[in-house]
């Protein structure tokens, strides 16, 4: 019961600050190309925004501030410079090690207001595989909550029809 709340909780909170991507045909594009074999880049955007919202409930608890709004935001956008990785890249470490630059590139298009520090989390969101290195707390926490979704999206995949609520 208590997960099925806390996820009630960050799902209210990616519908509110993320609703504009949510429902971007970017987004929408990412809901069907699959990602980690049994998910969808979508999916595990999704996934991730939950698990830093998770992370960031945990943080927030100390003297600590992580923003939750940023990281909502920068987890929704942090794989969308993938799409298309087929035609886009020569193989897969080329897919892992050039996309964060191409997600923060196409962040700037979805996100009118963007900030420098939510470009430097995206296009860090890979280290250590990519050599930039997170500069920030959220930076960190979209890091984390990237590589535990990535787990996850292997060990117990989620569909978009179990992530419904937030879509609507």
């Amino acid at each position: 019961m208590r997960k099925e709340l806390r996820n009630q909780r960050n799902d209210a909170l990616i519908r509110q600050y993320g609703s504009d991507i949510l429902h971007s045909d970017e987004f929408e594009t990412a809901l069907s190309q699959t990602h980690h074999h049994r998910s969808s880049v979508g999916v595990h955007s999704i996934m991730t925004a939950r698990a830093g919202l998770t992370i960031c409930n945990v943080i927030n608890k100390t003297r600590f501030h992580i923003d939750e709004r940023m990281i909502v935001r920068i987890s929704l956008l942090h794989d969308l410079g993938m799409l298309g990785r087929t035609v886009r890249y020569r193989n897969k470490f080329m897919c892992g090690y050039l996309h964060p630059k191409n997600s923060a590139e196409a962040a700037k298009d979805l996100w009118d207001d963007i900030d420098k520090k939510s470009v430097r989390a995206i296009r860090s969101h890979m280290w250590p595989l990519s050599l930039a290195i997170p500069t920030s707390r959220e930076g960190l926490v979209l890091c984390i909550a990237d590589k535990v979704s990535a787990v996850g999206d292997r060990f117990k995949p989620k569909n978009r029809q179990e992530l419904a609520a937030v879509l609507e």
